[in-house]
C-alpha cells in the first residue's frame, strides 16, 4: 500500500508532529510516575508531596508535609494531579497520532540518528555524538539519583538533569542546521 493511501486509509496526514505533542506525552508521563512514587512514599526521601499546594505555590496548603510509611492516597489531590497527567498524554498521543503513525513515533524515540551517534561521529558530527551523550546522561543521573537516594523531587537534580537535557536538545538541533553560505554580504 503506497504511503499516501495508506495515510488516508489510517487518518493519518504524514506531515510533521506539532512540537507541542510529545511535550505533553512526556511531562503527562512524568507526572504519572511522581504520582505513583509519591502514594508509595518515594518521590521525596523524607515527606510527602501535596500536589495542590506544590502546584498553587502553596496558596491552598502545605506542599511537603509529613513523611507517611506505605501506601498513601489523597483523594482529591492525587486524583486530579492523576487526572491531568493522564489527559495531557491521552492529548498528546491524539495529537501524534493525527499527523503520524503513533507505533513509528514510539520506535522512532529509541531508534534513530541520534542515538547512533553515541560512539559514530560520522552520523552528525561532534555536535550531534555530544548531544546524544548529554542526553543519555542526563536521563541516566536523574533516574540513578532517583532509585538511589529517592530524590526524584529534588531540586539539585532536577537543575543537572535540565541542563544536560536542555544542551542535548540544543546540540542536536544545531547539528541538523544546513550550512549556510560563505559569503554573507
Amino acid at each position: 500500500m503506497s504511503d499516501t493511501v495508506q495515510s488516508k486509509a489510517t487518518g493519518n496526514s504524514g506531515g510533521p508532529t506539532p512540537v507541542y505533542a510529545p511535550a505533553m506525552v512526556f511531562l503527562g508521563a512524568w507526572g504519572i510516575l511522581l504520582a505513583v512514587l509519591n502514594m508509595f512514599s518515594m518521590a521525596h526521601p523524607t515527606q510527602h508531596v501535596s500536589w495542590g499546594g506544590l502546584l498553587t505555590f502553596e496558596a491552598t496548603n502545605a506542599a511537603f508535609g509529613e513523611a507517611i510509611d506505605g501506601f498513601h492516597y489523597e483523594v482529591l489531590g492525587d486524583t486530579i494531579f492523576i487526572a491531568a497527567c493522564l489527559a495531557l498524554v491521552v492529548f498528546g498521543l491524539k495529537a501524534i497520532n493525527e499527523t503520524n503513525d503513533l507505533r513509528a513515533w514510539l520506535r522512532g524515540l529509541i531508534i534513530n540518528d541520534t542515538w547512533t551517534a553515541l560512539n559514530d561521529t560520522s552520523v552528525g558530527g561532534g555536535q550531534r555524538t555530544t548531544a546524544a551523550w548529554c542526553l543519555l546522561l542526563g536521563l541516566a543521573f536523574y533516574f540513578w539519583y532517583g532509585i538511589q537516594y529517592v530524590g526524584w523531587m529534588d531540586v539539585g537534580v532536577y537543575s543537572v538533569t535540565i541542563a544536560l537535557l536542555a544542551s542535548g536538545f540544543a546540540l542536536n538541533h544545531a547539528s541538523r542546521v544546513p550550512e549556510g553560505d560563505e559569503n554573507i554580504d
